[in-house]
């Protein structure tokens, strides 16, 4: 028997699922990946649905749209199996308004995160409990954007060998970092970073994604103890204290702010 519903053509159901990334519109659900069967088995849990329904009786079915706009890409969304039965039991929630706001927004975060690293910390992955637990205080508390010739002249006077370093001029930008856990009693580290790579690490913290490894060093202008808002009492401990900090060359190729021969303070290469 012929059927009355009007599918989507096998080309328009893999725009669409391409479009989403393979992830379900609603959840963000992975639904495509290997299968056991054999080298070349994939299994798949998407469903390319229709907004509006595809045959008479349907969910927000519309008498007025004609077969080929049913049938257009613009009619459909990929979700997961469990999200394609819930749109048709629950038709007062998922109207016809919110399914395309919700697939425009879930093509938009797709669109941002191409090319983003995924998963995991800032901090190489270990097995070991106490490295986990180190880790946590390494992830970045706050994070800001700042011109050169905006820094105060106090501040400006100590970044000044890693400015000149990386000869960086009042209309430069710097990409700033906070690390460190307060409540923790862990060295509390500013990070100057690119900029722009800031930027693409924030868009894909935006699309749910992370950062692998160690923070790049590449991409590293210099590293100091101390948060910006407590730079004052750092310099104030530094006088009260009698200890000694300069600008060395850390293993990494950066400079950082840290007392001679204390192995504690120095750098390592891709460590945030």
């Amino acid at each position: 028997m012929a059927s009355n519903r009007d599918e989507f053509p096998p080309a328009t159901k893999t725009a669409i699922a391409k479009r989403s990334g393979f992830h379900c519109a609603i959840c963000n659900a992975m639904t495509i990946g290997p299968s056991a069967e054999s080298p070349m088995s994939v299994s798949n849990v998407g469903v390319a649905a229709h907004i509006c329904a595809a045959a008479p009786g349907g969910r927000r079915y519309k008498t007025s749209m004609t077969r080929k706009k049913r049938m257009d890409i613009t009619n459909g969304i990929w979700l997961c199996q469990t999200h394609a039965k819930l749109i048709d039991t629950d038709e007062a929630n998922w109207t016809i308004e919110r399914l395309i706001d919700v697939k425009r927004s879930h093509e938009a975060q797709i669109q941002r995160s191409l090319g983003v690293p995924i998963l995991l910390d800032w901090c190489a992955v270990s097995n070991d409990d106490k490295t986990k637990r180190k880790s946590k205080g390494l992830r970045p508390r706050e994070c800001a954007f700042v011109r050169v010739g905006d820094l105060i002249p106090e501040y400006r006077i100590v970044l000044k060998p890693m400015l000149d370093d990386r000869e960086l001029s009042d209309d430069a930008e710097l990409g700033i970092l906070m690390s460190g856990d307060r409540e923790g009693g862990e060295t509390e580290w500013t990070t100057f970073v690119d900029a722009e790579w800031l930027r693409w690490l924030l868009r894909g913290q935006e699309s749910g994604f992370g950062f692998s490894g160690g923070m790049p060093s590449e991409f590293i202008y210099g590293r100091m103890p101390a948060w910006p808002d407590t730079f004052f009492e750092f310099l104030a401990a530094i006088v009260m204290a009698g200890t000694t900090f300069a600008w060395q060359r850390s293993e990494g190729g950066f400079l950082c702010l840290s007392q001679p021969n204390d192995p504690d303070t120095r750098v390592t290469a891709g460590t945030p």
